[in-house]
């Protein structure tokens, strides 16, 4: 037992960084698991929309033809093909013209011009529905991002809070150990200069127990 802990009993009193971190350890995992959830899912829609936007800038056509590959006539075009081909044709009869390659033209030229107006509808209708779902995917992709910066930011400040409070800790102690060294070599000094006869050896002691064993 050092001459220190001789004289002050070599009791043990617990610094406020101890105390402090018992709930500052805690933040981490409770951290992880309120912005983890977040993080996970815009990373995993980051990677489809790179995906879909590698395909839509190296090969459009491509995703043109993916979007068009379930059309299917609609019911306004089959309505009005009938009625044009009724219309058409009674015009053609009139004239004396139905049947001939005029009329056939005719009603292929009229029906074609309907059919590019249905798929052009069609595939409106699906890039609207397509850029509905990657803006949802994007936001869910910002609250990812916003979710890492939070997590980044909660996690620095407990570290940096832990970090301040052991400097703050240690500071004392030094302070601590540098006044009591100081009021013993008070006590100690005061009409007893036999204590000091021997060359300081037992300041040289009291230095030693507060300096060099940590």
């Amino acid at each position: 037992m050092s001459i220190l802990s001789k004289i002050f009993g070599g009791g043990h009193h617990s610094s406020p960084a101890d105390a402090a971190n018992k709930y500052l350890n805690q933040i981490p995992n409770v951290a992880h698991q309120g912005y983890d959830p977040y993080i996970q899912q815009g990373q995993a829609v980051d990677t489809k929309l790179n995906s879909q936007y590698d395909t839509m800038t190296s090969d459009p056509q491509a995703f043109i033809d993916n979007l068009m590959k379930n059309y299917k006539t609609s019911e306004g075009y089959n309505f009005q093909k009938d009625a044009l081909t009724k219309g058409l044709g009674a015009t053609a009869a009139a004239g004396g013209v139905a049947g001939t390659p005029l009329d056939q033209l005719n009603q292929g030229q009229a029906i074609q011009g309907l059919l590019s107006q249905d798929q052009q509808q069609y595939l409106q209708n699906a890039l609207s529905v397509f850029g509905q779902g990657q803006a949802g995917q994007q936001t869910v992709s910002n609250r990812g991002f916003n979710a890492t910066g939070s997590l980044t930011d909660t996690l620095g400040n407990a570290l940096n809070q832990q970090g301040g409070l052991a400097f703050q800790g240690q500071t004392q102690k030094n302070s601590d150990k540098n006044a009591i060294v100081q009021a013993l070599i008070k006590a100690l000094g005061v009409g007893a200069g036999g204590y000091f006869s021997g060359g300081g050896s037992l300041i040289g002691g009291l230095g030693s127990d507060m300096f060099g064993g940590g």
